[in-house]
């Protein structure tokens, strides 16, 4: 009897063992029976997309993610007023600036290079021949200088035919007064002149001033004349006189300045 009861004991408490000390990895799909692991029998990040079998991952999880990548996509959709800015996202806007870039209009302004519709009439304008307009070259400028100078109070100018152009500068004269002058003369006896003076019938070695000023001594004054016109009789014409004369200017006290433009 005590055998038996010892043989019944061994066996239950092995049994009991058995149960409460399985070893490690013994338990497989068959032994479970449905619903018997939920999701709070998991560990947090226990379970992740590496260790799913790749047909849930095709099936159920990639449908999922596909719903939210339509979500997602639907968000960029909605932005398609900014996807619209496709024209950014394109950038087609801004490939589209093609139109910037066409502006191949500018860049090709062609139009305005080739123009070449205009370069071909560049001989042209308003439809006239170059030759009907006065060329540079027929334009004498005269740079801006001051008297008096290492030259002395006189300086010519300009010479042309008959006709001189002398500057003149007077500081504190006998009338306490600086003078600053351009005048014109003549070596040709029946020359006319108009301008500052107006004579029509100059006689050789006459002149008469083109432009002029004459201030109290120390105090600034400028002016310009562009009505200067001289003829003479053997032809020599001077169509356009535009100088200028000043004393006391730019902060120069006691210095006269000249310049101006003159068209033969």
């Amino acid at each position: 009897m005590a055998v038996a009861l010892l043989a019944l004991f061994m066996a239950l408490s092995g049994t009991t063992y058995a149960v409460t000390k399985l070893p490690k990895r013994s338990v497989g799909s068959a032994e479970l029976k449905k619903g018997a692991v939920r999701s709070e029998n998991i560990a947090k990040g226990a379970v992740t997309i590496s260790k799913l079998s790749k047909t849930l991952v095709a099936s159920g999880v990639s449908a999922k993610a596909s719903k939210s990548s339509w979500r997602a996509d639907a968000s960029y959709a909605a932005k398609a007023g900014y996807a619209d800015s496709a024209g950014r996202a394109d950038t087609a806007g801004l490939a589209d600036r093609a139109t910037v870039a066409d502006k191949a209009t500018t860049a090709t302004t062609a139009t305005s290079a080739t123009s070449a519709g205009t370069a071909g009439n560049a001989d042209t304008l308003d439809g006239k021949d170059s030759t009907a307009f006065l060329p540079t070259s027929a334009e004498l400028n005269v740079p801006r200088f001051n008297l008096p100078d290492a030259g002395g109070n006189t300086k010519v100018i300009y010479r042309q035919g008959p006709f001189t152009f002398t500057a003149r500068c007077f500081i504190n004269n006998s009338l306490g007064q600086d003078l600053s002058e351009i005048d014109i003369s003549t070596t040709q006896a029946h020359s006319a002149f108009q301008g500052f003076d107006r004579v029509a019938d100059m006689p050789a070695g006459g002149g008469a001033e083109i432009v002029g000023v004459q201030p109290p001594t120390g105090t600034p004054d400028f002016e310009a004349s562009a009505q200067g016109t001289a003829i003479a009789p053997d032809g020599t014409e001077i169509r356009s006189i535009v100088l200028y004369a000043g004393v006391n200017l730019n902060g120069q006290t006691g210095k006269c300045t000249f310049g101006g433009l003159i068209m033969p």
